[in-house]
């Protein structure tokens, strides 16, 4: 009986570092959600000025220390592309959150059960000797 209880114990705890771990996996996707939430913003923003501007209006584009002239329609693409990068990079964090979720019920679950099991083994012990 002992063994059991033991051998349970390893597996909870086991299982609750897989747990944490995962629990650190999600805190990291969340930030990653939230940047790329910040990125769009910015990137929206940037949309709507340029959609303000005169066909004809010049545009510069930092690189390192340079301003570099573009043409507005170059910087429309720039940003268009940007969205859509950052659109599908969205949806992958999206997916792995949903996935890291499915996982830690799974262990939420299976630490349940291996709890619930040790309390059945613990109990019959103690009816056991009661008798």
């Amino acid at each position: 009986m002992a063994d059991q209880v033991q051998m349970l114990q390893s597996k909870i705890e086991d299982e609750s570092k897989v747990l944490q771990t995962l629990q650190r996996e999600m805190q990291k996707y969340v930030e990653g959600r939230q940047k790329l939430i910040e990125q769009s913003h910015e990137n929206e923003m940037v949309k709507k000025e340029l959609d303000l501007l005169e066909p004809e209006a010049k545009v510069y584009k930092l690189i390192a220390s340079v301003l570099v002239q573009q043409t507005l329609q170059e910087s429309k693409e720039n940003v268009s592309k940007r969205l859509d990068f950052i659109g599908k990079e969205f949806k992958k964090v999206e997916d792995l959150i949903k996935e890291n979720t499915n996982k830690q019920i799974a262990k939420k679950t299976s630490i349940q059960k291996m709890q619930e099991q040790l309390y059945q083994i613990v109990q019959a012990y103690q009816q056991s000797l009661n008798k």
